[in-house]
């Protein structure tokens, strides 16, 4: 394995320091692009703002009435910020946070953890701000700590009107897993080895269950932290100029399919694996530019770029379950290990420019080009790892040398030398002539060119393709070792090179906006989209969109808004087959049957016909006493025009929001919403390879066709509180989550099944998908002191979570030749109390 060097903060703080040096002298701020700009965790999602309530003296002291939004909502009240102490060059406010965070229950559950990793710790948090009121001058510092996994640090200095620079470092983690059990030592590193005394390629069912069944249960989490600098300075009063700079890493591990071929058809053979698999890569973000803004015109250039890189380039796995042929009396030689590629390293670069000038009819004209470069050219590993032989003895060609494949010289080339290059253009004008009526018009263009073709070539043994499932499936099928030659092989069907898939987009949309009278507001948008594809089953597809809008004030209490969007989507003839060109069957000497790849019927929606309807109905209600009531409902109903695929996808939703601000004193919400969707979905299984491709044929008979109708229904609710009673305030807040999903299935015959023994027990729907969660939080903050306060809450949550995917699990993980290591979702009840006691500066 090779290993890169990864980029460290002292880098990036390098990195930061030429930016700084090589800035021009600054004379006015510019905040309008950044890094990061919105800090939280799950303990205050708003980075500190909500805890400090509402300012007694409002948003203006001019008038005492709050403000509303145009479309109804009121303004959120300013913050209640500290004052400023201290009389010198510097003035400063601020507070310093420490606490402890307590939990019960089932703090290991993975629904409960996921994005937090909640545990008993200590709590620090750092809220601080100086200004030096002579110049303009200030530095900003927030800090938080839940814990090692949860933690940020954001500074921002600068000068009103001049420039400004920000650093951050901050972490999160993602709890994949937090009832696993990992047959393998060596987790998160890249060679996963056996435990328990387990034999690679020679040990039973019964032995790999025992073994798992013995394990303790642990967590599997990738943690993301990331870093960044951002730096941005007026060098006059029209042009701009800025720069902001990143790098984020992931490492941990998750859990992973590591399959080594099927194990449902073949009892006590082949293997379907669920790895830990590691996780160690990190990705570098820069963008910078230059922005200049005029009287009549305005410009951005930039250049953005991003570099990923992982510390490897693969990882393996011993496999505990040996292989067997299915032809009889025959062994296969041993496979003991499994191998992955990492994603590739890859490197992507993007210009812009972007140029507009006002125009006539108070209009506004701007032209947007970009050219970007997406490349990846990492070295490719060896097609697998085996040591000695894979295949199948005694049948002529089904036996292979491993020290043929198991090296970067069996590979057509060592690295992946391959790109995209995309271009864009964009051109848009509004128009105003009249105080009632606004046009718009827009012309796009965009392309996407794949660079590069990569044959699966061994120029050592002159034969085409890649062994399939790391050499397993050639080990127990022959002619399925995923290899071809013009000998022994010349009839086996495998993929030999990569597929190109460029596009090019031509866009146009005329649309405008008329005020009839005060009260209504009509608006119409037509679009066309001509879509130009190559290596796809639509070679040229056409949408046609309109959408109208109403907004509506003809009742001082209620703002109503409606929009309505019709797509229809045609395009050329459907091809159900344009990839055969990167299969085997291409080369000449290839022998083998002309078999159909796919049903001909079958149509992929992202290409096919389709017909939309969506519907937007908002209703605003002002009402008396500061409270607003918010109704919305939506739908969104698609028609695939398809037999076989996906046929239709319905989704219908609505919500229901009140809230209440009378006073700086009082702050109350209350909202549900529900959504429903519907996936229509239907294919057919293959009853023969045959070369027969049509629905009711020999390869796809009615008999074997089958649907799936799934249906989900979620549910939302909550309501919060502040309410501040002289010296203290008193908090709480309700949050309810129901979803539920259902798969219903049906066919015409037992053959439409992949085992149809099952016919029997089938029921055609599977148990209900349930995850419903309950979460009441109640807190309240006492001043201590004029400038000491202790805050003390407690969080109560409670989960109903259940998978039928998962069914069965706590009688075991293992089946057969079948291995996981995740438990699933499991119900919980869990109790956090902190206490945070907040010094103010």
């Amino acid at each position: 394995m090779r290993k890169r060097e990864r980029k460290t903060v002292l880098q990036l703080s390098l990195l930061a320091s030429a930016l700084w040096l090589a800035a021009p002298a600054a004379l006015a701020q510019d905040s309008g692009l950044g890094t990061d700009l919105q800090f939280g965790n799950a303990l205050d999602p708003s980075g500190g703002t909500a805890l400090l309530g509402c300012d007694p003296d409002g948003a203006t002291w001019l008038a005492a009435q709050r403000k509303r939004t145009p479309t109804g909502f009121l303004y959120p009240c300013p913050p209640a910020w500290p004052a400023f102490s201290a009389d010198g060059t510097w003035r400063h406010r601020g507070s310093l946070t420490l606490g402890y965070l307590g939990v019960w229950g089932d703090g290991n559950n993975t629904d409960w953890r996921r994005f937090s990793n909640w545990d008993d710790d200590v709590y620090v948090g750092a809220d601080l701000r100086f200004e030096k009121a002579v110049d303009g001058s200030y530095f900003d510092l927030r800090a938080s700590h839940l814990n090692e996994d949860s933690q940020y640090v954001r500074a921002v200095f600068g000068r009103a009107g001049k420039y400004r620079v920000q650093a951050f470092a901050r972490s999160q983690a993602n709890v994949t897993s937090a009832n696993a059990r990992s047959i393998w030592d060596g987790v998160g590193s890249n060679h996963l080895t056996l435990t328990g005394g387990l034999v690679p390629a020679g040990s039973t069912s019964a032995q790999v269950a025992a073994v798992s069944a013995a394990l303790p249960e642990r967590i599997l989490k990738v943690v993301r932290e990331k870093q960044g600098v951002g730096i941005s300075y007026m060098v006059n009063r029209r042009w701009t100029a800025y720069a902001n700079a990143s790098h984020e890493s992931r490492e941990g591990a998750r859990p992973f399919g590591g399959p080594f071929f099927f194990n449902y058809p073949f009892a006590n053979n082949g293997g379907i694996y669920e790895i830990p698999r590691p996780v160690e890569d990190s990705t570098v973000n820069f963008n910078g530019g230059a922005r200049f803004v005029g009287n009549a015109w305005r410009m951005d250039f930039s250049y953005s770029g991003s570099f990923f890189r992982h510390a490897n380039a693969a990882f393996d796995y011993e496999v505990p379950f040996g292989l067997s042929p299915v032809v009889p009396g025959l062994v296969s030689p041993a496979l003991t290990t499994g191998q992955f590629s990492y994603e590739p390293d890859n490197d992507y670069h993007h210009l812009r420019a972007s140029v507009s000038r006002k125009i006539a009819w108070n209009g506004d004209f701007s032209l947007t080009a970009t050219g970007g470069r997406m490349r990846q050219n990492d070295r490719i590993v060896a097609p697998m790892t085996c040591q000695g032989q894979f295949g199948i003895p005694v049948i002529p060609g089904a036996l292979h040398d491993c020290s043929n494949w198991n090296t970067t010289d069996a590979l057509s080339r060592k690295r992946a030398d391959l790109g995209i290059d995309t271009q864009m253009v964009d051109a848009r004008v509004v128009l105003q002539p009249t105080d009632t009526a606004t046009w718009r018009a827009n012309a796009k263009f965009q392309r996407e060119d794949y660079d590069g073709t990569y044959w699966m070539y061994n120029p050592l043994t002159g034969q085409w393709g890649y062994p399939a499932e790391n050499g397993s499936q050639g080990s127990v099928v022959p002619g399925e070792a995923g290899i071809w030659d013009p000998g022994f092989n010349s009839a086996a069907p495998t993929r030999i090179r990569n597929l190109p898939l460029d596009r090019e987009l031509h866009q146009l949309s005329l649309g405008g906006d008329w005020r009839l009278g005060d009260k209504n507001t009509l608006g119409a948008t037509y679009t066309f989209e001509r879509t130009e594809r190559t290596h796809r089953e639509v070679a040229t597809t056409n949408d046609n969109s309109l959408k109208i809008s109403w907004h509506n004030r003809a009742l001082d209490w209620l703002t109503f808004r409606a929009n309505y969007t019709w797509l229809r989507r045609t395009g050329s003839e459907y091809d159900y087959d344009p990839y055969e060109f990167t299969f085997s069957s291409s080369l000449p000497g290839y022998t083998g049957a002309d078999v159909a790849h796919t049903v001909s019927a079958l149509r992929k929606y992202d290409v096919g016909s389709r017909t939309q309807n969506k519907l937007d109905l908002m209703a605003t209600f002002t009402l008396p006493r500061e409270m607003t009531l918010y109704a919305s409902v939506r739908g969104d109903w698609n028609d695939y025009d398809a037999i076989l695929g996906r046929r239709g996808y319905d989704t219908l939703g609505g919500s229901l929001q009140w809230e209440w601000q009378p006073t700086t004193s009082t702050v109350a919400s209350a909202w549900y919403g529900y959504d429903r969707s519907v996936l229509d979905i239907a294919n057919v299984n293959d009853a023969a390879l045959t070369a027969d491709p049509t629905l009711g044929g020999t390869t796809y008979p009615d008999a074997n066709r089958w649907w799936v109708n799934d249906r989900q229904r979620n549910h939302y609710a909550g309501a919060n509180l502040t309410q501040r009673m002289g010296r203290v305030t008193l908090d709480a807040a309700w949050d309810w989550t129901y979803s539920r999903g259902t798969t219903g299935y049906r066919y015409n015959s037992p053959g439409a099944l992949t085992l149809p023994t099952l016919d029997p027990l089938l029921t055609g729907q599977f148990a209900p998908m349930i995850h419903r969660v309950n979460a009441l939080t109640v807190g309240v903050t006492i001043p201590l002191h004029p400038r000491v306060s202790l805050r003390i809450f407690d969080r109560y949550q409670r989960g109903r979570l259940f998978d039928w995917h998962y069914a069965g699990f706590e009688d075991g993980q293992v089946y057969d030749h079948r291995v996981y290591i995740d438990g699933g979702p499991e119900n919980y009840s869990v109790n956090m109390v902190g206490a945070l006691l907040e010094m103010r500066l």
